[in-house]
């Protein structure tokens, strides 16, 4: 488990396991109010995947 802290206090927010951030969150430090904004590490879908860029890209370089 990993612990997630306050960037300006350093107070414990959560502890959480790999991968269980989905998508960006935003939590308030109880001990000095600072808004913490986290995001996954690694995105569940590659951009080039999601708009479909590597097949356009093959079919580009095509003479």
């Amino acid at each position: 488990m990993q612990e997630i802290r306050c960037g300006r206090c350093h107070a414990l927010l959560f502890k959480a396991g790999q991968g269980a951030i989905a998508g960006a969150i935003q939590i308030k430090c109880r001990r000095c109010g600072t808004l913490n904004w986290l995001r996954p590490v690694e995105p569940l879908i590659r951009a080039e995947e999601r708009d479909g860029k590597e097949q356009d890209d093959a079919e580009r370089s095509d003479p």
